[in-house]
């Protein structure tokens, strides 16, 4: 009996799924889609020249031209051996290129051009060996969607002189000379989605091109930047991937531009900027690059915050550039090279960065004028905490220097946490705050007051001293908590009357 009522209950279970996989599907319900394998015809390029040649001998197999009701160029194979696959120019009507296959272009001609038209839509193309894979010119209000532009002799896509158009899900690998979408004096374009690898020069190029949008792009192993800006300016980059090229992203003499959660590892530098100012970049990951993170160079005027540069040589890199911000950045475990290393720069702000675990901290090599270094976390780094191998009227205050060259809590004059060989650096505020020295705590007699009663002697020529090393250490500063504990404020603010009845000590200009 049992056996026969299990048998009973398999056979309505299995009648059951079958009642289930035959149903009609509610009207409600969405059905799974299939994409439908594309049979193409064959056809010879097509030539469309104003708004009157969109027919059935041009290729138009539908469609009135409206928005509702848009001509449709589909699922042709052309060859382009002679003469561009498809050409549509000086039309403003509504039209669809879809699942076409233009190849065989070569070095001469494109798979697809567009020239000033409007309200155009190339989806699903496959442009392979052209000149160009796809290519518009002085044209706006297009979409580009899911096609596929590889292995072209220049570029996949080719913008010139175009705006508002949006680019999305499209293909551009392995491109052999240059880019896998160019921009060149546009505006106002859109790229989200598309995966631009192993071409030539750059995933994305931006010349000239200002106010566009790059979204959501994989843009690695390119041969020199993922993606590069030149002479480009108030474009919005973020959350793209750049992976194994010789640049992540690269600026050069363009301004004004916002680089945010962006992935830049494996690669000769995360972010290069050269020439470059008034950017903004901000929670970038740029981790795990040979040998730089960020690299400013004669670039002026930018700021830096809560990017990852960790597991560099370098962290960040600053050459010849002037009045940047750097803060809250994490530039840590570079175990053979620095932090943060600034060269021949100037008027930088470095504050409520982590500069720890790193063979340096902080380098500066021939740094001058009013580099601020404050509030920084220096902790465990092989050599000097801050290394000043020469520059000049620079000040360092605030710190936490905790295990830096050997240093324990215990001070030994071998094992000092800082080094300074260059001339009139000051190691403490004006106000009479100095910095944490893990080795330095004591004693705090004369007046208690939180200040060390002796001063704090570097390393180096210059014979610099802080001459208000701070005895106690209040944990992980602003950086990472966003606010300063009430006992921290009540203690500076202590620091700072008391600064003013200590004449004894020399606290600089």
């Amino acid at each position: 009996m049992i056996l026969v009522a299990v048998l009973i209950l398999g056979a309505i279970i299995g009648l059951m799924v079958q009642l289930t996989n035959n149903r009609e599907p509610h009207p409600s319900e969405t059905p799974a889609r299939i994409p439908a394998r594309v049979l193409y015809t064959t056809h010879s390029p097509i030539s469309i020249n104003g708004n009157e040649n969109f027919t059935t001998a041009n290729g138009v197999s539908g469609g009135i031209g409206t928005a509702s009701d848009p001509y449709i160029i589909a699922d042709w194979d052309i060859n382009a051996s002679t003469t561009t696959g498809i050409s549509i120019q000086d039309t403003d009507s509504y039209f669809i290129v879809r699942n076409c296959h233009v190849h065989g272009g070569s070095f001469v001609y494109d798979g697809i051009d567009l020239s000033n038209c409007v309200n155009g839509t190339l989806e699903d193309n496959n442009c392979t060996n052209n000149h160009y894979g796809i290519y518009l010119s002085t044209s706006s209000n297009n979409v580009l969607s899911d096609n596929e532009c590889n292995s072209n002799s220049y570029s996949g896509v080719y913008l010139d002189l175009s705006s508002n158009d949006t680019l999305s899900n499209n293909t551009c690998n392995s491109n052999y000379f240059l880019y896998g979408m160019y921009l060149v004096s546009s505006s106002h374009v859109t790229l989200i989605n598309n995966t631009c690898s192993s071409n030539g020069y750059a995933g994305v190029l931006l010349d000239r091109s200002s106010n566009n949008t790059l979204v959501n792009n994989n843009c690695s192993s390119n041969y020199l930047p993922g993606i590069g800006l030149f002479s480009s300016s108030n474009n919005t980059l973020s959350n793209n991937c750049i992976y194994s090229s010789e640049v992540g992203i690269l600026l050069s003499s363009s301004n004004n531009n916002t680089l945010i959660d962006n992935h830049c590892g494996s690669n000769f530098a995360g972010i290069d900027l050269g020439y470059s100012n008034n950017n903004t970049l901000s929670n970038n990951n740029c981790s795990s690059n040979n040998p730089n993170g960020i690299v400013l160079s004669s670039s002026n005027s930018n700021t830096l915050t809560n990017n990852d540069c960790s597991s560099n040589i370098n962290g960040i890199l600053l050459g010849s550039s002037n009045r940047n911000e750097l803060s809250y950045n994490n530039c840590s475990n570079s175990v053979f090279g620095s932090g943060l290393y600034l060269d021949s720069s100037g008027n930088n702000t470095l504050i409520n960065n982590n500069c720890s675990n790193n063979r340096w901290g902080l380098q500066l090599d021939s740094s001058s004028n009013d580099n601020e270094i404050s509030w920084n976390l220096v902790f465990n780094n092989g050599e000097y905490g801050v290394d000043i191998s020469s520059g000049s009227n620079n000040r360092i205050w605030n710190n936490t220097f905790i295990g830096n060259n050997g240093a324990t809590d215990t001070y030994v004059s071998s094992h000092v946490q800082a080094f300074d060989n260059g001339t009139n650096n000051w190691w403490n505020s004006t106000n009479g705050y100095g910095n944490y020295w893990s080795d330095w705590r004591g004693p705090d007699l004369s007046p208690m007051d939180g200040i060390v009663d002796y001063p704090y002697l570097t390393d180096g020529s210059a014979g610099s001293w802080d001459y208000y090393p701070i005895a106690e250490y209040y944990g992980t500063p602003i950086a990472e908590f966003g606010m300063m504990p009430f006992v921290v404020i009540a203690f500076m603010a202590a620091i700072v009357l008391a600064g003013e009845t200590r004449r004894k000590k020399n606290a600089g200009p």
